[in-house]
């Protein structure tokens, strides 16, 4: 950066003198690095200036040449300018550039935290369910959250990491319902949190009426057809009039209608089909109540052109849901699955209430097998290496977040709207932000009030990063939007991180589904596989406790840098064996990429730069692939800048990915160990030194700890 500043006050000055307005940050802005290395390590393209100036940009590069002369020769960084067609091309001088920078780094200087700013922020990350398994897809949250502290810390800020966990509400019900109604067996000594993920998967497969029913809807049932005839304005269109229990309806459909008299199945305005809600319209002058549905729609069949008819053994009114009824997946006592299900439901809710209501026995089990989820969390967060200054849980906000609002609410910011509370916030596009439901409960959103408010007041944070997958970005537009109108200045601080799905190969993950990997389940997979293929050749020669180590901090980096090494808004599929390659883009390689400069060193016995310093000669470090390793060594500050600034860890794996592949091209260039002199040897030393320094630092930003030798 130091070498592009001084280029860029060159630059402003010779463009001042011309007549151009620009500031110092444009004209930085402005300078690129060349495709060709061989153009030079900066340019200047001059298309911008050709308006302001009336000339053609070759004819600028020329002239901003001419001007530059002077300067460049009196400079001890800048080697040469040299006009390039609309270019300005500018080479730094290689050995200034080496002798200013390797002692930098080799010192630990360049390294070093930035100096402390004044902003403290707050990130809030994981947020995972209590009674919900934690497994491979919650990592991306975790490790993203973790690696944004770690370089929000180095670049200077005091950083308060939270958490934010999900400890009540109907996913907890669930759990508890099935834990005391259906469970037979014994509480498992270890895995305790996954034991209640994987009682709340059963207890879902048991609240699915799709298990008990071909068509699993409610509200559709059996109605009689009296008539169809042509849509009058749009013959593709039938005009349909049924029997219902509810009366005689017209409805419009564009599938095909058996005779009078057959039964079909009728959707009543309110109901979700076929990806849709059913309403009541008008379709060309005739209005149209509720929803005639095909084979596909009820998910019986696969023709989309006919409206279903229904067995003749059905009666009017009867529900699809029972006609479709599988029998054999019933149980002996129930015949009715929409009976069943509401039964199950009821019984849920029975236990939420309890749990609203502070009943002592289902509030003991609550908190009881909550410490079995967070103990889990505690240990997977110790073996992600990720830390937080404070765990926060969404039991603690519900009535405060409700006196918060009636607060704000008597002083005019939230209005009441058919008994609801929530923020008018359709002047800025973000339509009513519902607060207190009709029934006096609390939404996601009364809760992130509420937190916000500790977060401002009691932390003293000036800046809130709230790291949440992209499903969220409406919520957090409007929480936002509330907090500013509440007055808090914070609020134009607060940012939502957004980041794309964890899926499997074959396609998306769900704690419902029951088709995640657990966390459990992956660090096994993990460290068997890197041990076997990486370290079992080694036992004997290395102790016991170094393979172990060794296994978890490359078993670490695999699903570390796979889960950075991607652009937060990309999908990731994780591909264990993709993941774990010693070649490519992925932990294991950048970890040897490391060990490789470590053995280097070993063999050379270069232990401490300070101990050769006098055989160091910097312009001997002449070679192509030694000068665009200086060169990427130089634009790390930079890197980390944009990936502050951008919150992307995935723009430093992209650096110290090519750092690693330039060094490698260096070594099949450039010898270390069989230089022509013990100067030219040590020189280079020091050159792999530093890059092995800066790869370090890189990868411990990302939370990953580097290993001696692989």
């Amino acid at each position: 950066m130091k070498y592009r500043n001084e280029i860029a006050t060159y630059l402003l000055d010779s463009l001042t003198t011309l007549g151009t307005q620009f500031t110092l940050e444009e004209v930085t802005r402005l300078l690129e690095v060349p495709k060709d290395p061989k153009m030079g390590d900066w340019a200047f393209p001059c298309f911008p200036l050709a308006k302001q100036l009336k000339k053609a940009p070759p004819l600028i590069a020329q002239e901003l040449s001419d001007q530059l002369l002077d300067s460049i020769n009196a400079s001890n960084s800048i080697a040469s300018v040299t006009p390039t067609g609309p270019y300005l091309n500018f080479s730094v001088n290689k050995s200034a550039l080496a002798s200013g920078l390797l002692p930098s780094i080799l010192s630990g200087e360049y390294l070093a935290r930035r100096d402390a700013r004044e902003d403290k922020v707050m990130i809030e990350y994981s947020q995972p369910n209590t009674h919900k398994a934690f497994h491979v897809g919650h990592t991306r949250n975790a490790t993203l959250g973790d690696t944004l502290a770690r370089i929000f810390d180095w670049q200077g800020h005091e950083v308060v990491p939270v958490n934010y966990l999900g400890d009540e509400g109907t996913h907890v019900a669930r759990c508890l319902w099935y834990f005391q109604k259906h469970f037979t067996g014994e509480v498992p000594d270890h895995n305790r949190g996954e034991f209640l993920g994987d009682l709340y998967v059963k207890s879902t497969e048991l609240l699915d009426l799709g298990v008990y029913t071909d068509a699993p809807f409610k509200g559709v049932a059996a109605a009689k057809v009296l008539s169809s005839s042509p849509h009058p304005e749009e013959s593709s269109w039938n005009v349909v009039e049924v029997e219902t229990t509810e009366g005689n309806k017209t409805v419009i459909t564009a599938a095909t209608v058996g005779e009078p008299g057959t039964l079909v199945p009728w959707a009543k305005p309110g109901v979700r089909i076929a990806g849709r809600s059913v309403g009541i319209v008008e379709r060309k002058g005739i209005q149209s109540e509720g929803m005639l549905c095909t084979p596909r729609e009820l998910t019986v069949g696969d023709d989309n052109e006919q409206v279903a008819i229904l067995p003749k053994s059905a009666s009017l009114g009867e529900e699809v849901a029972e006609i479709f009824a599988k029998k054999e997946t019933l149980p002996q006592d129930s015949s009715s699955p929409l009976e069943l299900i509401a039964a199950r439901e009821k019984e849920v809710g029975e236990i939420l209430l309890q749990l609203e209501t502070g009943n002592p026995d289902i509030q003991e089990l609550a908190r009881e097998t909550k410490e079995w989820s967070m103990n889990e969390l505690y240990d997977a967060y110790k073996w992600l290496d990720c830390s937080f200054d404070r765990y926060f849980f969404e039991s603690e906000f519900g009535e405060s977040g409700k006196e918060l609002v009636r607060e704000y609410q008597a002083k005019g910011v939230f209005v009441e709207d058919d008994g609801a509370i929530g923020a008018d916030l359709s002047d800025i596009g973000l339509g009513f932000c519902l607060l207190i439901k009709r029934n006096g409960t609390a939404l996601y959103s009364t809760r992130d009030l509420a937190l916000a408010k500790i977060k401002f007041q009691e932390f003293g944070i000036d800046r809130s990063l709230y790291v949440v997958d992209a499903a969220q970005t409406l919520h957090f537009q409007q929480v936002f939007a509330c907090l500013e109108r509440m007055g808090f200045e914070q609020a134009k601080k607060c940012y939502h991180l957004s980041y794309a799905q964890v899926v499997r190969p074959d396609g998306k993950m769900s704690s419902r589904k029951g088709n995640v990997i657990l966390f459990s389940q992956l660090t096994k997979r993990l460290l068997d596989k890197i041990t076997s293929e990486y370290l079992e050749k080694y036992r004997g020669d290395w102790s016991d406790e170094e393979i172990a180590e060794t296994a978890y901090r490359l078993s670490l980096a695999t699903i570390r840098y796979g889960m950075m090494s991607q652009d937060n808004n990309s999908q990731i599929v994780f591909d264990l064996d993709e993941w774990t390659s010693r070649t490519g883009n992925t932990g294991p390689y950048l970890m040897y990429a490391f060990a490789r400069t470590r053995s280097i060193l070993r063999e050379l016995d270069f232990k401490d730069p300070g101990e050769h310093s006098d055989l160091f000669d910097w312009s001997l470090l002449s070679h192509e692939t030694e000068v665009n390793l200086l060169l990427h060594l130089n634009t790390y500050h930079e890197i980390l800048s944009r990936s502050y600034e951008a919150y992307s860890p995935a723009t430093i794996c992209t650096y110290i990915y090519e750092l690693s592949k330039k060094t490698n091209r260096m070594y099949q260039e450039c010898s270390v160990l069989h230089a022509d002199s013990k100067e030219l040897s040590y020189t280079r030393a020091a050159l792999i030194d530093a890059v092995g320094r800066v790869l370090q630092h890189g990868l411990s930003l990302l939370g990953i700890k580097t290993v001696e030798r692989m």
